[in-house]
């Protein structure tokens, strides 16, 4: 299983010389499974890159998309995903009902003159919603893929990709909180992440700002490693940095991070995710 970043940023894309290092676009990682098979998790503007990147490659586009949930900064990047637009694409989308939907009124929202000037009617790609997710596990070749509800306003759904004994979680926009309703809470998404080799998990508000933004579905980095720590994952990744957040700053929030892991005294890898960051897990 490789796993590669396209878009780690939350909330809105913050292109500039601050965000050279860990890169302004929104939300999309690419996975490809020990089988071939590719799986694109979120389509926010990160997106854009990836099908630039597949057509450059001549490849046949066929893969499974899965939408953690419907807010603009993990979807928007669809109507420039270039391989919608050529006839042979094949896309297979799974994940949270309502962010299909929402995808799909990007293109045309049959109100006034929609969003984006094709609809998604008049797409080449067949695109295909799966909608299994929800209730039962995904099967792809020998990798099964699990979802979780996420604690994050309008709802969502967070990954779980297993590969034999090797698996890597995804739960961006994640508020970890003890009063969140049961089945959310610090300690059902520790069971969820249980022994991962990989969680990338949202952190985008630092301990300062975070009781400002109470209920907004985000968590601090000191929530992440909690979490991390608890599930007895091998090693987490930072995700969903703040639009506002500088390179310094993220860098600042990933020593900070690992000086926490070290004072707990746990055996942890952490750092921030940065566009074009490729992570492998050997086959087990």
């Amino acid at each position: 299983m490789d796993i590669r970043f396209w878009g780690t940023r939350g909330s809105i894309a913050s292109p500039g010389p601050g965000t050279v290092k860990y890169g302004g676009n929104t939300a999309c990682v690419e996975v490809i499974l020990t089988s071939g098979h590719r799986v694109v998790i979120d389509a926010g503007t990160g997106i854009r890159a990836l099908g630039d990147h597949l057509l450059e490659s001549g490849e046949k586009v066929d893969l499974t998309l899965l939408l953690s949930h419907t807010h603009w900064d993990h979807v928007l990047g669809m109507p420039f995903f270039k391989p919608v637009y050529q006839e042979g694409t094949r896309i297979a989308v799974d994940g949270c009902p309502r962010a299909f939907y929402g995808m799909a009124m990007i293109f045309d929202n049959h109100k006034g003159n929609g969003f984006f000037p094709v609809a998604f009617n008049d797409l080449k790609a067949r695109i295909d919603f799966l909608d299994q997710l929800p209730r039962h596990p995904l099967h792809l070749g020998s990798a099964v893929i699990t979802g979780m509800e996420i604690n994050h306003p309008q709802g969502g759904m967070g990954f779980r990709l297993q590969e034999g004994r090797r698996a890597m979680v995804f739960l961006t926009d994640n508020e970890l909180n003890p009063r969140a309703p049961l089945g959310r809470q610090p300690e059902d998404f520790a069971i969820f992440a249980r022994d991962a080799e990989v969680l990338i998990h949202d952190a985008q508000y630092t301990p300062e700002e975070i009781e400002a933004h109470r209920g907004w579905g985000h968590s601090t980095y000191i929530d992440a490693v909690e979490l991390a720590l608890a599930a007895r994952v091998r090693r987490l990744i930072l995700f969903h940095h703040d639009p506002s957040r500088t390179d310094a700053q993220i860098t600042r929030i990933e020593a900070r991070a690992r000086d926490l892991v070290r004072e707990l005294q746990g055996h942890l890898e952490v750092e921030a995710a940065r566009e074009g960051l490729v992570i492998h897990l050997a086959d087990s």
